[in-house]
């Protein structure tokens, strides 16, 4: 009997041993290494005249400004919006009113076959006699242009008068990317062809008097603008 209790005592002891020794931890398995995918190589942003140009600034304010930190598309979008617009455009006009009331400005050029330039003389009197007519010398201080070229006629080598084309505009500044410069929108379009008739500065003028009529009833009625 003795026998089987200490055989039962030795089994307990060593269950009771294997029931405390400690469990052997379970260790995760490392994962592999991330490799970075490949990626293309970025352009870094570099000066050359067409930023200069755009940006209006040197190779060294390049560097001093931090541009060249920017890629290159960063930097081809910066100079695409400096760029004007050059479908943007500013066009100004006279206003319908002049000062004093009732005065319209014209600038009278004549070319072509007048080298004595009576005829020009001729043509700036006749206009000159016009009603609330000024002449004056440039295209920003006019409302109206009239433009003449002469045209002599001949006859076996003999002058037997002049003809004239002409041209009537209205003279106005076009602005675009901040420069400005003079056009014209045009007007009436028309010949005097009566060669041996002593008339063709007084019809010129009949024909600018006819051509100012819209202009000077506008005039009357308008506030001084000059």
């Amino acid at each position: 009997m003795k026998k089987l209790i200490g055989s039962i005592s030795g089994v307990l002891v060593i269950a009771t041993a294997l029931a405390a020794a400690p469990t052997p931890a379970q260790t995760a398995p490392t994962p592999a290494p991330h490799k970075p995918r490949p990626s293309a190589k970025t352009t870094m942003a570099v000066w050359s005249p067409d930023v200069q140009k755009a940006l209006g600034i040197s190779s060294d304010d390049f560097k001093a400004d931090g541009l060249n930190k920017l890629t290159q598309p960063q930097l081809a979008s910066l100079m695409a919006s400096a760029k004007p617009d050059p479908k943007k455009h500013w066009l100004v006009c006279p206003a319908s009113g002049t000062a004093p009331v009732g005065q319209i400005h014209v600038l009278v050029t004549v070319a072509g076959d007048d080298s004595t330039g009576a005829i020009a003389g001729q043509i700036l009197h006749a206009i000159s006699s016009l009603t609330g007519v000024l002449i004056v010398d440039t295209p920003a201080a006019a409302d109206r242009a009239l433009h003449v070229v002469i045209q002599e006629q001949t006859t076996a080598k003999r002058t037997i008068g002049f003809t004239a084309s002409y041209l009537t505009a209205t003279p106005c500044t076009e602005e675009i990317a901040g420069k400005k410069t003079d056009v014209e929108l045009k007007g009436t379009l028309g010949t005097y062809t009566d060669a041996k008739g002593a008339g063709l500065a007084t019809d010129l003028a009949g024909m600018l008097d006819q051509d100012l009529q819209p202009l000077r009833s506008a005039s009357s009625t308008a506030p001084s603008t000059r």
